[in-house]
């Protein structure tokens, strides 16, 4: 780990700095600035000190670091954490080109995704979030903080926004480190098929799954208003896309259909403030039933 001495040759020697927007690892981390890399699909990028504590926090750490040396200095106690082999001090306009945040604090960094596993099922486990095709990234971000908050073991992914994108990992305040996943890739009809597969196999292991709906969608299906299900059982709680709702095999599939009956003046509610009663109803009716 790093020691003060390593700390005064780094900022004391200029020579070590890297000035240049043109610097191999400067271009490398600016090729994550619309998303991933095509030429680093092993790697994401982290910006910001609040997303680097998460990610050691979780036990998970960056392969590569650009910092500032105003950032060093303000955060000795933090910087110890790292390896003093990762850490690559810039100036602070070398930092500013490499990265999509508008003002950076003083530290990004690259990670290798397989500090990220896949979501292996655990039998303890009885609370998993299902995102049908969640689109925007504000939206993904926002779900994974409040799934975390709502005690969710795991969240699965019908396609949609990444999670390890910036836009989702910045929204999420880092809660994507903490709460693991399983992404399903590929044509519709193949995440469906596979999703589908998933789902079955919880219900066979005695998970109930509901979908949600709108109040004021129109359906053949019953449904019942989210304060009336049984929580207290193994459950698998599905969302939908912003525009589309929950695709229709899905539906047809399970026909369990929750709502959060609101005033008819509104169409639909928002897919993340949808999610904060549903998921937090858990919560309550864990802590009242004490």
């Amino acid at each position: 780990m790093v020691d003060n001495k390593f700390f005064k040759i780094l900022i004391e020697n200029t020579f070590l700095k890297i000035t240049s927007k043109n610097n191999n690892l400067v271009k490398r981390f600016r090729s994550f600035k619309r998303g991933s890399s095509p030429k680093d699909q092993d790697f994401f990028c982290i910006e910001g000190t609040h997303l680097i504590e998460e990610l050691l926090k979780s036990g998970k750490n960056p392969s590569k670091i650009l910092v500032t040396e105003k950032w060093l200095r303000k955060n000795p106690n933090l910087s110890k954490k790292f390896d003093e082999s990762l850490i690559n001090i810039v100036s602070e306009e070398v930092l500013a080109s490499a990265i999509s945040t508008i003002n950076p604090d003083g530290i990004a960094a690259l990670v290798e995704i397989s500090e990220i596993p896949n979501y292996q099922f655990n039998r303890k486990d009885d609370f998993v979030l299902v995102l049908d095709r969640i689109q925007d990234p504000g939206n993904m971000g926002n779900l994974f903080r409040t799934a975390l908050a709502a005690g969710v073991n795991a969240i699965f992914l019908a396609g949609g926004a990444h999670p390890l994108g910036q836009k989702v990992l910045r929204a999420s305040s880092g809660a994507v480190f903490h709460l693991p996943f399983l992404r399903f890739d590929g044509i519709e009809e193949e995440i469906l098929n596979s999703l589908l597969k998933t789902l079955s196999e919880l219900s066979n292991v005695g998970f109930k799954i509901f979908s949600t709906s709108s109040h004021n969608e129109s359906s053949k299906k019953p449904s019942k208003p989210y304060w009336e299900v049984d929580w207290s059982r193994p459950t698998a709680l599905i969302l939908g896309n912003e525009g589309q709702g929950i695709h229709k095999k899905i539906q047809e599939a399970f026909n369990e259909t929750i709502t959060i009956p609101h005033s008819e003046i509104v169409e639909s509610l928002n897919v993340a403030c949808v999610a904060v009663p549903l998921l937090l109803e858990r919560k309550r009716v864990a802590y009242t039933s004490k």
